[in-house]
C-alpha cells in the first residue's frame, strides 16, 4: 500500500471515529443530563426525608420529653417488670422514696426490697394477675428503703399484652405510710380499749346513736344474768333492756325512769347508787358519746359495790365505835387546819387541858396552848404534816390553870377527799407521871455513873498507893534472898514474900473483874506454841511447890505439834488461876495438866484442857457456887483466904473467847476442871508476846546498856537501882519528869524506865517532851512503869509515846526481860549480815562510785526525814504519814536494809487498816530506832565504797 492510500484510509477512519464519538457524546451528554436531573430529584427527596425524620424526631423527643417530664412529675414511683419480675424500668422518684437510684433497681427481682414476711404474698398476687389475666389490680406490701427503714407501698398494676400474652406489668406505686402506721395504731387503740373494757371489773355497755349494742363485756352479762355470749349481742336494739332488766332491782320503776332521763337529757353521771333484789349493790356511771358536737352513742358502766359498801359500813361503826373509845381512854384527840386553828377538841383532851371545846375551837393551837419554847417543834412538825408525813414528839402543854402538863403527840395529816391536805390530827397521852419518873431516874443514874467513876478513880489510886510499896516490898525480898541470909531470915523472907503475893494476887484479882465487868477485855489471837505454853506453866509451878510432896505432870494429845492462833496470855492466865487454885488445895498428891483436840474442822480446833488434883475436894452442894464472885467453897475452915474471885475471872475469860468450863469434884478425893476453847491451826512462827511467870532464865546473857531510870519513890529507887547494880548495868536517876526532860537533853541513853504518876511532871508528859523535841533519846525505848493495871493508862501511855509498860509489882525477870528486848543489837559486829549484799550488787554491779552516792544520800537527806516519823504519828495525821512511808519505803532498800524496807511495807499496810494511833507509833518509833542504829554501820560502808 502506497503511504497516500494509508493517509487517506487513516482519515476515512477518523472521520468515522469521529463521527461515532460524536454521536457517543451525544448520548453521553444526554444520558449525563437525564442523570443530573435524576440526581437532583434524589437529592432534592433525600432533603425532603431528612426534614421529616428530623421533625419526627423532634416531635418524638418533646413527646418523650413531656411524657418524662409527666412521670418525674408524679410522686408516686412508676416503674415495669416484665412476667419473670425483674425490673426493666423505674422512675426516679424511687431514689428520694426509698433511697435507691434506677440503676441499682433495673435488672433487680422485686423480691430482693420486699421486707421478709411478705414475700410469698406478693409472688402469689403477681401469679394471679398473670394466670388470671387481670387487667389491673391495687395491692399493699411493706418494702425495704436502703438506710434499713421500712416503707409501706400502695401500687395498682396494668397488664400489657401482646399477641394475648402479657409481655410486661406496669405499676404505679406510692408511699402509703403514714396512712399505714394510722392504721395499725387505730387497730392497736381498738384491740386495746377493746381488751380493757372487756377485762374491767365493771360490767359494761356501749350502744350507738340508734341504742344498738357497739360492746359488750363478759362481766355486764353477769350481773343482768344475761344468756347470751357478748358476741351475740352486738349489733341487737337494746331501746328497752331497761324493762329487760328491771325485774332484778329492789327499785324496778325507779330503774326504768332514772335510765330514761339520763338518755334524753345525754349528760354524764358517776357513782349512782343501785340496789338489787339479791343484795348486791351496783354503782352506775353514764358517759354520752359525742364526736365533735355530733352525738354517737352511749356508754354504761357497771359496779359491784357491795363489798366496798360492806367495808365503809364496817369503818364507819368502827370510828363511831372507837371514837367512843378514844373519848373514854386516856388519849385526847385535837384537830386543827394547816393554819394551826383549832377546828374540833375531844372530850378526853378538854379534861387534860382544862378548857371546853367551845373555849378552845377557833383558838390558835401553838399560841394558846403550846409552852412558848416548843413553838419550833410545832414549826417544824408543821412543815412534817404539810409534807404528807406522820410524827410523833414531846412537849408541854399549858393548863387553863397556868399549870404544865408533858405529852407525847402523835400527829397526821388529814386528807379531804381529793387527797389534799387539809389540816391535822394530833393524839395526846399525859406523859408528866412518866416525866417526873425520868428525872428521878435520871438523877440516880447521874449518882450511879458518879459512883461509878468514884470506883474507878479509887481503882487507879488503890492500884498505884498499894501496887508502889508493895514493888518495893516484893523486890526487896528477892534482893534479900541474894544477901546470904541465915535460916530463920531465910524463914521470915519467905512469909514476907508469901504475904506480898497474896497481897498483889489480891489486888489483880480485883482489878481483873473490874474490867470485865467494863466489858474492857479483849481477845487478840496470834500464833503460839500451845505445848511449850503448857510446860511453861508446869515449870513455874514445879519451882513454887519445890520441896512439897506434890507431882505437877502435863499429858498432850499427839495431834498437838504445830502452833496454833489464839490469845495465849489468857490461856495462860486461865492455867495458872486452875493450876493455883489446885496447888492450894492440894496438900499431897499430883496435879494434872491435860490437853486434847476433841473435834475440828477445816480452820477450828476446839481443844479441852483439864486441871485435875488430888486435894480435899468440893462438896456437891457447893459446886454450883464455884464460879460465882466472892464466894467460897469454906471460908472460914480452910487456912487459904483470897477473893473468891479467881475462879469467876477464869469463867469470864473462858466465855469472852467462845469456850466452856464446868467441874466435877469428890470431897476428899480432889476436884477436876474443864474447860474447852476453839483455836485455828497455825504455821507461822508464834509472835513474842507479853512475858510469862518464868519465861526468862536468869542465866541469859544480858546486853550492857545505859538506863535513865525515872522513879520519885525512895523504896522503888532502891529496888530498881539494887537490881540494876547487880546486873552490872549503868544508870542515872531522875526523881521526876522535868529531870528526865533534862538528863535526856545532856547525854544518851538506850533504854528509859519511866514512872506515871510523879510530882511537877508526870510520865506522860515527860515522855511527850522527848519525843517532841530534839535530843539524843527522841527515838529510844521509854518503859512506863505504871502502879495502875487500868486499861485507859496503859492506852494512855502508848499514845503518848511509851514502847512498853512494866505493871508494879514486878519480878526481876520481868525487868530483865524488857531490858533484853529493848536493848540495842550489837549492830556493828555483824553488818556483813544486815546490809543485803545481793541486792546490792543486783543495784548497782561494779559501780561502787554511784553506790557511795546514794549512801551518802540516805545519810544525809533520807534519814532526817525517817526521823520525823514519830512526830507525824503524834499529829495523827494519817495522810502526810502514809504518803511519807510510801516515798521512804524504796530508799532502804537502796542502801541493803531490805529488812527495815519490808518493816516500811508494813506500817504502810497498818495505816490503810486503820489501826490505832498507838500501834503506829510504836512502829514508827521501833524504824527510827533501828535506823538510827545502823547509821555507824552506813557510815562505814559508805567510807569503804568510796
Amino acid at each position: 500500500m502506497t503511504q497516500t492510500g494509508d493517509a487517506d484510509l487513516f482519515k476515512r477512519r477518523f472521520e468515522r471515529e469521529k463521527a461515532a464519538r460524536t454521536q457517543a457524546e451525544v448520548i453521553l451528554e444526554k444520558k449525563a443530563l437525564e442523570l443530573y436531573d435524576a440526581n437532583e430529584q434524589l437529592k432534592h427527596l433525600n432533603e425532603n426525608l431528612e426534614q421529616q425524620i428530623r421533625d419526627k424526631l423532634a416531635e418524638l423527643r418533646e413527646s418523650e420529653q413531656r411524657y418524662r417530664q409527666l412521670i418525674e412529675s408524679v410522686q408516686d414511683i412508676i416503674y415495669k417488670i416484665g412476667p419473670d419480675g425483674v425490673f426493666t424500668f423505674v422512675s426516679s422518684v424511687v431514689e428520694k422514696l426509698l433511697g435507691y437510684t434506677e440503676q441499682e433497681f433495673v435488672g433487680k427481682h422485686f423480691t430482693d426490697f420486699v421486707a421478709p414476711g411478705y414475700r410469698k404474698q406478693l409472688v402469689e398476687f403477681y401469679q394471679t394477675m398473670l394466670l388470671e389475666r387481670l387487667d389491673s389490680t391495687y395491692t399493699e406490701f411493706p418494702v425495704v428503703a436502703k438506710d434499713g427503714h421500712i416503707v409501706w407501698i400502695g401500687q395498682t398494676v396494668r397488664s400489657i399484652n401482646n399477641n394475648d400474652e402479657i409481655s410486661e406489668l406496669v405499676a404505679v406505686a406510692r408511699d402509703v405510710s403514714d396512712r399505714k402506721q394510722a392504721e395499725i395504731e387505730l387497730q392497736t387503740t381498738q384491740t386495746r380499749l377493746s381488751t380493757l373494757i372487756t377485762s374491767l371489773q365493771s360490767g359494761v355497755l356501749v350502744k350507738d346513736e340508734q341504742r344498738r349494742v357497739i360492746l359488750v363485756n363478759q362481766l355486764f352479762c353477769d350481773i343482768f344474768e344475761v344468756k347470751e355470749s357478748p358476741q351475740q349481742l352486738i349489733g341487737l336494739d337494746y331501746s328497752q333492756s331497761a324493762e329487760q332488766f328491771k325485774y332484778l332491782m329492789v327499785d324496778p320503776d325507779g330503774f326504768v325512769r332514772q335510765i330514761e332521763q339520763l338518755v334524753q337529757n345525754r349528760q354524764a353521771t358517776a357513782g349512782e347508787e343501785i340496789r338489787m333484789v339479791n343484795g348486791r349493790i351496783l354503782e352506775r356511771d353514764y358517759v354520752p358519746i359525742y364526736f365533735g358536737e355530733e352525738f354517737m352513742g352511749h356508754l354504761w358502766k357497771y359496779s359491784d359495790v357491795t363489798e366496798k359498801y360492806l367495808a365503809r359500813e364496817r369503818i364507819r361503826r368502827s370510828e363511831e365505835k372507837y371514837r367512843g373509845i378514844m373519848n373514854n381512854m386516856e388519849l385526847g384527840l385535837l384537830e386543827v387546819d394547816n393554819e394551826q386553828t383549832i377546828i374540833r377538841s375531844y372530850e378526853r383532851f378538854c379534861k387534860m387541858i382544862g378548857y371546853t371545846e367551845n373555849e378552845l375551837i377557833g383558838k390558835k393551837a401553838d399560841k394558846f396552848l403550846v409552852a412558848p419554847e416548843f413553838t419550833t417543834v410545832i414549826s417544824q412538825q408543821q412543815r412534817e404534816r404539810q409534807q404528807g408525813n406522820a410524827g410523833s414528839y414531846e412537849l408541854q402543854l399549858v393548863k387553863q390553870d397556868g399549870s404544865r402538863i408533858w405529852v407525847l403527840v402523835s400527829g397526821v395529816p388529814i386528807l379531804d377527799e381529793e387527797g389534799t391536805i387539809v389540816g391535822s390530827m394530833g393524839i395526846h397521852y399525859d406523859l408528866t407521871e412518866r416525866k417526873q419518873l425520868e428525872e428521878e431516874l435520871a438523877k440516880a443514874k447521874q449518882i450511879a455513873d458518879d459512883a461509878r467513876q468514884a470506883e474507878k478513880q479509887f481503882l487507879a489510886n488503890m492500884s498505884h498507893e498499894i501496887r508502889t510499896p508493895l514493888n518495893a516490898i516484893i523486890g526487896m525480898s528477892h534482893l534479900l534472898f541474894d544477901t546470904q541470909p541465915s535460916r530463920q531470915q531465910r524463914e521470915y523472907i519467905d512469909i514476907l514474900k508469901t504475904s506480898a503475893d497474896f497481897l498483889h494476887s489480891l489486888i489483880s484479882d480485883l482489878l481483873d473483874m473490874t474490867k470485865i465487868e467494863a466489858g474492857r477485855i479483849e481477845v487478840y489471837a496470834r500464833p503460839f506454841d500451845l505445848g511449850g505454853l503448857l510446860r511453861a506453866v508446869q515449870k513455874v509451878f514445879e519451882m513454887k511447890i519445890q520441896g512439897r510432896p506434890i507431882d505437877i505432870d502435863v499429858m498432850l494429845d499427839a495431834r498437838i505439834t504445830d502452833n496454833f492462833i489464839g490469845d495465849d496470855v489468857m490461856l495462860n492466865q486461865i492455867l495458872m488461876n486452875l493450876v493455883g487454885n489446885a496447888e492450894k488445895f492440894t496438900e499431897e498428891g499430883s496435879i494434872q495438866i491435860t490437853a486434847r483436840i476433841r473435834k475440828q474442822d477445816e480452820s477450828t480446833y476446839w481443844i479441852e484442857f483439864t486441871v485435875a488434883d488430888t486435894g480435899i475436894g468440893i462438896p456437891e452442894e457447893k459446886l454450883e457456887v464455884v464460879f460465882q464472885k466472892f464466894k467460897q467453897v469454906n471460908p472460914q475452915g480452910h487456912k487459904h483466904k483470897g477473893t473468891g474471885l479467881g475462879l469467876a475471872i477464869t469463867k469470864e475469860l473462858v466465855e469472852i473467847q467462845g469456850g466452856t468450863i464446868s467441874v466435877k469434884s469428890r470431897e476428899g478425893e480432889g476436884s477436876q476442871f474443864t474447860f474447852m476453847l476453839p483455836f485455828r491451826k497455825g504455821d507461822a512462827l508464834a509472835e513474842p508476846g507479853l512475858p510469862a511467870i518464868g519465861d526468862v532464865s536468869m542465866g541469859d546473857e544480858l546486853k550492857v546498856c545505859h538506863i535513865l531510870v525515872v522513879e520519885d519513890n525512895l523504896m522503888n529507887q532502891k529496888y530498881i537501882s539494887s537490881l540494876l547494880t547487880k546486873w552490872n548495868m549503868p544508870y542515872t536517876l531522875a526523881l521526876d519528869g522535868k529531870q528526865a526532860v533534862e538528863e535526856a537533853k545532856k547525854q544518851r541513853f538506850d533504854i528509859i524506865l519511866m514512872d506515871i504518876q510523879m510530882p511537877i511532871m508526870n510520865g506522860y508528859e515527860a515522855t511527850v517532851a522527848i519525843r517532841s523535841t530534839h535530843n539524843p533519846n527522841q527515838h529510844i525505848p521509854i518503859i512506863a512503869l505504871t502502879a495502875s493495871a487500868m486499861l485507859d493508862h496503859k492506852n494512855i501511855a502508848l499514845e503518848a509515846g511509851m514502847n512498853d509498860f512494866l505493871t508494879k509489882p514486878f519480878e526481876p525477870a520481868q525487868l530483865r526481860d524488857l531490858l533484853q528486848r529493848f536493848a540495842p543489837a550489837e549492830l556493828q559486829a555483824d553488818a556483813e549480815n544486815i546490809i543485803d549484799r545481793e541486792r546490792l550488787t543486783l543495784l548497782y554491779g561494779t559501780d561502787t562510785a554511784y553506790a557511795a552516792e546514794m549512801f551518802s544520800t540516805f545519810l544525809t537527806d533520807i534519814v532526817p526525814e525517817i526521823n520525823e516519823l514519830p512526830t507525824l504519828c503524834l499529829e495523827q495525821n494519817r495522810t502526810q504519814l502514809s504518803r511519807k512511808v510510801h516515798k521512804l519505803k524504796p530508799t532502804f532498800g537502796m542502801v541493803g536494809l531490805s529488812i527495815l524496807e519490808e518493816k516500811m511495807v508494813q506500817l504502810e499496810k497498818i495505816i490503810k487498816q486503820g489501826s490505832e494511833n498507838a500501834i503506829l507509833q510504836i512502829y514508827c518509833n521501833d524504824i527510827v530506832v533501828k535506823t538510827n542504829e545502823m547509821i555507824p554501820v552506813l557510815k562505814e560502808e559508805a567510807q569503804k565504797l568510796s
